[in-house]
C-alpha cells in the first residue's frame, strides 16, 4: 500500500486526505502509512482543512503532500 500512496502523491499535486485515500486507494490507514514512510526517510508536509461531516457537524482533517523521497529510492 505504501508504494501506491507514494505513486499517487508523486502524480497528484492536490495532495491526499484520509477520505480520498479510502476512495481512490482503498485504505483508511493513510496516517499510519505516512508515519511508516517518514520512518523510512520520506518527507511530507500537511495542512489542516476544515469542513462539515455527514451529520452537519464541523470537522477537520489533514491533507498530505510528499516533499522528498530518501536518497536511495
Amino acid at each position: 500500500m505504501e508504494h501506491l500512496i507514494i505513486k499517487y502523491l508523486q502524480s497528484h499535486r492536490t495532495g491526499l486526505t484520509v477520505k480520498e485515500c479510502q476512495e481512490k486507494l482503498g485504505t483508511t490507514e493513510l496516517r499510519k502509512r505516512i508515519c511508516d514512510l517518514k520512518d523510512k526517510g520520506y518527507v511530507f508536509t500537511d495542512v489542516w482543512e476544515y469542513g462539515v461531516n455527514r451529520y452537519g457537524m464541523p470537522t477537520r482533517y489533514k491533507r498530505y503532500w510528499l516533499l522528498s523521497t530518501p536518497k536511495n529510492k
